[in-house]
């Protein structure tokens, strides 16, 4: 807690862009850092690594939407800017969980091994490799994806309204397939309802399905 006071007053007077990339590479690095080590220490550095990234460019990045945001549009901003947690936890915990079955699972070490303090197989070790690996890349692409953002959409022209336009008719066509494909894999593709998945796809749906509609009769 007095980590993240400290952060904020270095970080308050700053601007945004710089500040929030440096934070996404140190959420990089910090699961750069599990790919690369299997040691408990480094592990402990991960974390807090990932950690301190996360303070750095968190705070900033609400400042950043009210920044861009034109004045008769802030409110709508800002709503957009919270559907984060709605995209992070459906295809964030859906894809976590397709990766450590496909990547972790079969290579995890048995109970005895674990306690033995026995270390990880060359085969284990470079699952995992591979696992954190992908969080790694997934933290550049975040990062390139923002400053390309930051570069061609944050000033309110005709011609980025337009080019906006089309990317967010593209997205707004994937949330609603994300949508659909979720809601048909928590009811009938899977053991049990997952009903938190059921939610959050309708979510995904009405977002999607509504945001075609408004775009489609709004063309700039």
């Amino acid at each position: 807690v007095l980590l993240v006071v400290l952060v904020s007053r270095i970080t308050t007077k700053m601007k945004a862009i710089p500040v929030m990339a440096v934070g996404i590479a140190f959420g990089s690095a910090g699961f750069l850092i599990l790919a690369l080590t299997s040691s408990a220490w480094m592990f402990v550095l991960s974390i807090a690594v990932f950690s301190i990234g996360e303070m750095i460019a968190h705070p900033k990045y609400y400042s950043y939407v009210g920044l861009i945001a034109p004045q008769d549009k802030k409110a709508v901003y800002m709503g957009y800017a919270f559907l984060y947690g709605v995209f992070g936890s459906l295809i964030g915990t859906n894809l976590g969980a397709v990766l450590y079955e496909n990547i972790l699972k079969p290579v995890v070490p048995s109970a005895r091994v674990v306690k033995a303090g026995l270390p990880l197989a060359a085969e284990a070790a470079t699952q995992a490799k591979s696992f954190w690996l992908i969080f790694a890349v997934l933290g550049g692409v975040c990062l390139i994806g923002m400053l390309l953002y930051n570069r061609f959409f944050s000033e309110e022209t005709h011609k980025t309204n337009r080019r906006a336009w089309k990317i967010m008719l593209g997205l707004y066509s994937v949330f609603a397939l994300a949508g659909f494909y979720f809601l048909i894999y928590s009811l009938f593709l899977v053991p049990e309802i997952q009903w938190r998945t059921f939610v959050q796809a309708l979510i995904l749906l009405l977002l999607g399905g509504g945001g075609l509609s408004i775009s489609l009769r709004g063309k700039p």
